[in-house]
């Protein structure tokens, strides 16, 4: 009996450009993929009717497809976060320079789209091919994700670990094969680790945190139209939220001056998470969360131990830097 053994799985990235849901040639390494986790619904409704003469479900139709998953990465790069976040500028050279800013959907939203049309959909659009390869012809089961975008995306740097992206998408379609699969070339530089990352909270740097995690949810629509199509329409971005959440070994300064002036106080500030492999500039992230607030604080009371400071954060604007070697995915555009 042949199986489909883990060590020949395989996920890479095609982005799409000038249309919805149709990639580029080029396959780009997300990271190091530790999980791809696709969940398709096809949503059949029970079919019941008067004349049946009898109490069972007599049939099953086709409801509306749902396609949603979830993709986790150790990260070598920030592709996928600054995506989430919006418009994705960048300068080559030796190194790659990426810039992420906020986009409103005063403006046409797809900067892969060509044409004056007013796009509202999720700037951001991509296909995921997850294969498991098997010898023998025909023998590989590929399932291509078509149109996916980001959801909810979180960067989470625990102590004495890797740092890790975990993206929540939608899609509208998932194509099956049996064939050949795309290759994908292996990106150098190792990921980002917690000892390469520090926070810093309204200028001051968090030195006991033992757990970062930033989160960017566009809560984005995912609309099932009445137009001869069992697949979703153009998904299109909803309210943002960003959320930090923080856990710190509660030190007497930080504490108190978090707990009475932000937290209590409700006075706002800036958030800085920066990633620092390498001095040199050539892996090196910085998010900076503007007129952030602290919106809940937990410092609970134990019997043993060091105590804990549990933060959440919220932020009212979310804007990103890092500087790249070509040779860890330079480029985050397909142009």
């Amino acid at each position: 009996m042949g199986r489909y053994i883990s060590d020949q799985n395989k996920v890479v990235i095609l982005q799409e450009s000038g249309t919805y849901a149709v990639p580029t040639a080029t396959a780009l390494w997300a990271g190091e993929v530790q999980s791809n986790a696709i969940d398709e619904s096809e949503n059949f409704l029970p079919d019941r009717f008067l004349g049946a003469s009898n109490r069972n479900v007599s049939n099953f139709v086709q409801g509306p497809t749902d396609i949603t998953g979830t993709l986790s990465v150790n990260a070598q790069n920030m592709f996928l976060m600054a995506h989430a976040i919006g418009s994705v500028y960048e300068v080559s050279g030796t190194s790659y320079s990426h810039i992420a800013t906020e986009i409103s959907t005063n403006v046409i939203q797809n900067p892969f789209t060509s044409g004056t049309g007013k796009e509202t959909s999720v700037p951001f659009s991509f296909t995921l091919e997850d294969s498991k390869q098997a010898p023998g012809t025909g023998a590989n089961f590929v399932r291509t994700i078509q149109g996916a975008v980001l959801n909810t995306t979180t960067l989470t740097a625990s102590q004495g670990e890797k740092v890790k992206v975990e993206a929540d998408y939608l899609a509208q379609n998932v194509a099956f094969s049996s064939g050949s699969t795309t290759a994908v070339t292996v990106a150098g530089g190792r990921p980002y680790l917690w000892s390469d990352c520090s926070l810093t909270l309204a200028g001051s740097t968090m030195d006991t945190a033992k757990e970062i995690s930033l989160q960017i949810n566009q809560n984005v629509g995912a609309p099932h139209y009445v137009n001869g199509s069992r697949a979703i329409g153009a998904p299109f971005p909803q309210n943002r939220d960003y959320t930090l959440n923080v856990t710190i070994d509660s030190a007497v300064e930080r504490t108190q001056w978090l707990y009475h002036e932000y937290f209590k106080g409700g006075s706002t500030f800036n958030a800085v998470f920066d990633l620092n492999h390498d001095l040199t500039g050539s892996q090196h992230a910085i998010f900076t969360l503007s007129g952030a607030q602290i919106t809940s604080m937990d410092n609970p009371s134990e019997v043993e131990g060091v105590n804990e400071a549990t933060l959440e954060i919220m932020g009212g604007s979310l804007s990103f830097q890092d500087f790249t070697n070509p040779s860890n995915v330079g480029s985050y555009n397909p142009f």
